[in-house]
């Protein structure tokens, strides 16, 4: 792969999609030639943020989809995923959990999984950026 390209999505806002996405994230990946385990540490990413972006923003009937929108490059995935906030709220901060519980590991698990990860949020819409970058194969 010689140059970016961009792979834009746009779901339904209900979990019942996020396989899909999850599925274009694989193919994508594989095409990128990452190996077995980033690929699944991508998809493992991009369904939590999914999940999330569904779950804490707003209602399908006031806003019905999330946008993920994937950018290739040579060096790098970075896939993005926005949608609007229910109210405004701004997302939380990558924090590690003190006591595991049901829920709330989502941000820790992408942070973990990926290189980068920044949470925004204006006028109303929350965006995920997530990066992993291709290693040198030696």
């Amino acid at each position: 792969m010689q140059e970016a390209h961009q792979i834009r999505l746009e779901i339904p806002s209900a979990t019942e999609y996020v396989g899909v996405v999850r599925r274009a994230v694989e193919g994508i990946a594989r095409r990128m030639n990452f190996d077995s385990s980033e690929v699944e540490d991508l998809k493992l990413a991009v369904g939590e943020a999914c999940t999330n972006a569904i779950k804490h923003g707003c209602p399908s009937k006031f806003h019905p989809f999330i946008t993920v929108i994937c950018r290739v490059d040579p060096l790098f995935l970075e896939i993005e995923i926005r949608n609007s906030l229910a109210g405004g709220e701004p997302c939380p901060s990558v924090v590690a959990p003190k006591e595991v519980r049901e829920g709330g590991m989502g941000l820790y698990i992408m942070d973990r999984v990926m290189d980068e990860v920044d949470i925004t949020w204006k006028d109303r819409t929350a965006k995920i950026r997530m990066v992993k970058r291709i290693k040198a194969k030696t």
